[in-house]
């Protein structure tokens, strides 16, 4: 399934399964999501120690702003 269609298209889809779908995403709030500070030092040498810790706080402040829920942080 492509991924980057429409919401009506992903509802209209026929191996859509209703029950796994709670809430889709617009290409730009998830780009918003995937795009905080911390994720642009992704291939710094110090990105474990001193980045990956601010990722989670990141990218709920993002989806609280959005007005999104926590189901696309990943699960901790």
């Amino acid at each position: 399934m492509n991924l980057f269609r429409s919401e009506e298209h992903v509802r209209r889809w026929s191996g859509l399964n209703p029950e796994a779908v709670t809430e889709t995403i617009a290409l730009r709030d998830l780009a918003a999501v995937m795009g905080t500070e911390s994720r642009r030092h992704w291939l710094d040498e110090d990105y474990v120690s001193r980045w990956l810790p601010n990722r989670p706080r990141e990218r709920l402040a993002v989806l609280q702003r959005l007005g999104r829920s926590a189901f696309w942080l990943p699960p901790q």
